[in-house]
């Protein structure tokens, strides 16, 4: 098969080699060429290029071979399948950002990295899978931005002296002078946002004007998103970085609320866009089936960064909980025989509702964070287009910020206060009535949790919440009412125990939606990198 870049001294087939500092190396004779200096066939220009493009009848994904030998699977569905192969004749981007990583590095990495999860399917680290991750090109926008003026705001400064607490105040006047503000966007419709911004920042100093040479041997993804689709979003990126240099020229002397939102409109007048350029950035692209859905697993080729979808292997959960659970049922026996522990049978009824509001609170968490993924209501570039992402506004929500809960805050101190009090009760003697007030006190909290949980429900499967609130309601009923002897309270604990068995289930079936991705279906057409130059 002839090659598009042919080696100068046997003619064989050069690849680029990340590790070889902008060389090719051939896979004939070894030999490497400058990636700079070579001039590959007339098929791969700086401003055009003639490939092979493999469409997926599955699920319309489209990919081209820069040189290489045919696609058996679909990167982006997993699909053992026969590629549609058809050639085409495409603009090139204005900047490529080289692969920096070998792809035995990046298997490496992804290695690593599926040790660290428990409960991790089997098979993620089979050679076979692993083998099926490939080294992809995406396209991305590259919003250019520059300022060169005089920025002002008032500022203070405290500090103390002594006794004295004292506050400086004064007018800043910055020369905010930056030529190049670059703010990447995806314009990959397979790209999510999510695992985009997972995987930056990328080293936007190593970005180069285009070259064909660097793409030899790896895949490319075509873009077919609207190069406009991010402005509003590639202006705050650009805002949020000089209002970064701002503050670091104007040293000690701190803005308030007032005098932040007057930076932002100065930044706002006064930096000018430059225009959206295409280009390429470097990914190692990794897709795993689960029925039918894919997981993705994506390392970024320019620094390492790794984002996965990690679903649990129920097996290895419930083997590890049983284990668990056999512990604790130990160490509580041996506590009702050490410092003459016991409770009544109906106090188990609080543990049980409080399991079961936790259950529920979590299951609308995940259904809702489950829907919003597999209807990419925060994934813009799905949609390709700013009309497209408008038709969609009435089922997205806006995105809430991220904020600090109490337990994220207070966590680590409420843990210390209980492990004092249970050392404190075992010592003096109360152990039995520091373990009924916590039954007792279960009961309330999980009323506040089921409470929390419908506020919390949205869209998505409501299974595992309707659950856990049965759950819940059928502990709380049996806790209230009086039975007539503890038979009674030990087959209804029973049954509980069935209904969270079946609600934990339920709930890892609901994490498993949530940590993968329906198969995709794409519309492949539209966009371009050749409009953004």
């Amino acid at each position: 098969m002839a090659t598009m870049f042919p080696c100068p001294n046997c003619g064989g087939q050069l690849r680029f080699s990340p590790k070889s500092h902008f060389r090719m190396k051939c896979t004939s004779c070894g030999k490497y060429t400058n990636a700079r200096e070579y001039t590959p066939d007339s098929s791969m220009g700086k401003d055009s290029l003639n490939t092979k493009v493999y469409t997926c009848p599955t699920c319309a994904g489209e990919i081209q071979l820069i040189d290489n030998d045919g696609m058996e699977f679909c990167p982006f569905c997993g699909n053992q399948t026969t590629m549609q192969e058809h050639f085409a004749k495409g603009g090139a981007p204005k900047y490529i950002l080289p692969f920096a990583l070998e792809k035995e590095e990046a298997k490496e990495k992804y290695n690593e990295q599926t040790k660290k999860y428990c409960f991790t399917p089997n098979g993620l680290d089979d050679k076979e899978n692993i083998d099926k991750m490939v080294g992809m090109y995406v396209p991305y926008f590259i919003y250019e931005y520059g300022i060169n003026d005089i920025v002002k705001y008032s500022g203070s400064h405290e500090h103390t002296s002594g006794n004295y607490h004292i506050t400086d105040y004064a007018n800043v006047t910055v020369n905010v002078d930056v030529e190049d503000v670059q703010v990447p966007f995806d314009g990959s419709q397979t790209l999510d946002d999510t695992i985009s911004h997972y995987i930056e920042p990328f080293p936007m100093d190593n970005l180069i004007e285009f070259n064909p040479n660097y793409l030899a041997g790896f895949f490319v993804e075509n873009s077919s998103v609207d190069k406009d689709l991010y402005v509003e979003d590639a202006n705050e990126g650009a805002k949020k970085y000089l209002f970064g240099k701002v503050l670091e020229q104007g040293g000690q002397y701190k803005p308030n609320e007032k005098e932040k939102t007057y930076i932002n409109r100065q930044l706002n007048e006064k930096a000018k866009s430059k225009g959206v350029a295409g280009a390429y950035f470097p990914l190692y692209f990794l897709t795993t089936r689960y029925g039918d859905r894919v997981a993705y697993s994506i390392v970024n080729g320019a620094n390492g960064n790794l984002y996965m979808d990690m679903p649990i292997d129920k097996n290895k959960m419930y083997r590890t909980a049983f284990v668990v659970s056999m512990i604790i049922f130990a160490i509580l026996l041996g506590c009702t025989f050490l410092f003459d522990f016991s409770f009544k049978i109906e106090k188990v009824t609080s543990f049980s509702a409080f399991i079961s509001s936790v259950i529920s609170y979590v299951g609308a968490v995940l259904a809702d964070k489950a829907y919003r993924k597999d209807n990419h209501l925060d994934d813009k570039g799905f949609f390709k287009t700013k009309d497209n992402v408008n038709k969609k506004k009435e089922d997205k929500e806006k995105k809430p910020k991220k904020k600090d809960t109490f337990w994220g805050k207070y966590s680590t101190t409420i843990i210390i206060v209980a492990m004092t009090l249970l050392i404190f009760s075992i010592f003096t003697g109360t152990f039995n009535g520091v373990i009924n007030l916590t039954f007792g006190i279960m009961m309330p909290v999980s009323v506040i949790i089921i409470v929390l949980a419908a506020i919390s429900v949205k869209k998505g499967d409501k299974k595992v919440l309707k659950l856990g609130i049965f759950g819940w309601l059928f502990s709380y009923i049996i806790h209230v009412i009086s039975l007539p002897n503890d038979i009674f309270y030990y087959g209804a604990m029973i049954f509980v125990f069935v209904m969270l068995l079946h609600s934990m289930s339920a709930v890892v079936h609901q994490y498993n939606v949530f940590a993968t991705r329906p198969s995709p279906q794409f519309e492949k057409h539209g966009g371009g990198l050749e409009h953004a130059k």
